[in-house]
């Protein structure tokens, strides 16, 4: 009987407590308006995809078109070591009047010498017919347009992770000015509720002030955030040669986004077949070969030269005229420039050589860091999301506990103070997680679009 009546109060007292749990007021945001916040103006244009990203690249950006140059400049450079080894023609054509004379008279015969008037023309050949240094050079030559060529390599790797560093910001700008407009919108929900309480006894002026100087700070923070979106817009266009600020599509896959970057850079795992490394390792061969070029200065070369001519009027001798000449040169003795070139090109060599050693230190540094920024950032970001979900449910509960009367105006300040930065911090990590795994994978790839 006993347990009979203790299981009719324990069931009453449940019903008793769901009807005061229907009493309990639900906050419903009242409604508010602002002109902040309305969206912030679209950009002048828009990238909708990373092959569109790159065509922009290629046709618009200086970085690209300018990197791409200097192969066009090392083949010149191959083009110019190859006339050393070449015949060269050259034409002449004068015309000489002579304003001082003499009549002389030989077998009977009188002439004018200097001949009054004179047109001559002629033609002369040479060609180095022996030339070792310039044989060196245009094979030195190809080696500097394979060096230059990686170096565009590793500078189509950088471009690419500035653009994707470009895309990622732009995104998460648009994202945290999104946010400021909702925390605004909140922040601007929570002074209509202090003013509601004071307007019916319930609250002080204080909560008021305390709610208007929150809106003020949701308002600045909206003007920077909008601010910081418009300069991410005009850095995107910026890197793809845009003179027009250019905004990344809102519904962009970051893991489609990698997807497409995993298609134009392919990913290297030898350290040595790094476009940075593998050019530096260039560097050094090329820097030895100038040692040799400065030794072969004092090579003998054989010139051979042909001249031909024609004038209208002679003193002495036929008009025309043709020869051909052979030319040993040696190079006895310069004043010491081939030493000093010599000594110079030696000390570039090993300067080549430390600075492959640089380059193979930071690869391995920038893979390891890059590597471990993507576990850092993923553990950083699973831990602010945390701390924004319970940010949520604390200012849930503040706002409908200050709705009831308990609480105070700083506690549902600070609540909406912190959801609002968590909100933010969680929304950079996620754009900073995508960045670092495109890093982590740009780090060590070849680009070749």
């Amino acid at each position: 009987m006993f347990a009979l009546f203790t299981l009719l109060v324990f069931i009453s007292t449940i019903v008793r407590a769901q009807e005061l749990a229907k009493d309990v007021p639900v906050f419903e945001p009242p409604p508010v308006s602002d002109p902040m916040l309305s969206p912030p103006p679209p950009a002048a244009g828009q990238v909708k995809s990373w092959e569109e990203a790159l065509t922009l690249i290629r046709a618009h950006s200086p970085d690209y078109r300018g990197s791409a140059e200097s192969i066009s400049r090392a083949e010149a450079q191959k083009r110019i070591a190859l006339a050393a080894v070449l015949p060269t023609l050259t034409g002449l054509a004068s015309y000489t009047h002579n304003f001082l004379t003499t009549q002389l008279s030989l077998g009977g015969v009188t002439f004018v010498t200097p001949p009054t008037d004179i047109f001559s023309l002629g033609t002369v050949a040479n060609w180095t017919i022996f030339n070792p240094r310039g044989l060196y050079g245009l094979s030195t030559a190809d080696k500097s347009i394979d060096a230059t060529k990686l170096a565009f390599e590793d500078r189509r790797r950088e471009i690419a992770t500035l653009v994707v560093a470009a895309f990622l910001a732009t995104l998460a700008a648009e994202r945290i000015a999104e946010l400021n407009r909702v925390g605004l919108r909140t922040a601007l929900e929570r002074l209509v509720l202090t003013q509601t309480r004071l307007r019916f006894a319930k609250g002080t002026p204080l909560d008021v002030d305390r709610a208007e100087q929150d809106v003020a700070s949701a308002r600045a923070t909206l003007i920077s955030g909008d601010e910081a979106l418009q300069q991410a817009r005009e850095a995107l266009g910026q890197s793809l040669g845009s003179r027009t600020p250019l905004s990344a599509p809102g519904t962009l896959d970051l893991a489609g986004l990698e997807q497409a970057v995993a298609r134009t850079c392919r990913l290297n795992q030898d350290l040595e077949q790094r476009p940075d490394v593998a050019t530096a390792r260039l560097r050094v061969e090329l820097a030895e070969r100038q040692v040799h070029d400065a030794e072969l200065q004092i090579a003998p070369t054989v010139n051979v030269t042909s001249q031909a001519g024609y004038a209208t009027a002679v003193t002495l001798g036929p008009k025309g005229t043709f020869l051909v000449q052979g030319v040993l040169t040696v190079p006895f003795y310069d004043g010491g420039a081939r030493y000093g070139a010599r000594r110079d090109a030696k000390a570039a060599a090993e300067q080549a050589r430390q600075t492959l050693e640089t380059a193979r230190i930071n690869a391995i540094v920038s893979s390891a860091r890059a590597e471990r920024a993507v576990t850092v950032l993923q553990s950083s970001r699973d831990v602010v999301r945390e701390q924004r979900d319970l940010a949520v449910r604390v200012d849930q509960r503040t706002r409908s506990g200050y709705m009831q009367g308990l609480g105070t105006s700083l506690d549902l300040v600070t609540s909406a103070q912190a959801l609002r930065q968590s909100e933010i911090s969680l929304a950079l990590l996620d754009f900073q997680v995508a960045q670092a795994r495109a890093n982590a994978y740009l780090v060590n790839a070849e680009c070749t679009y």
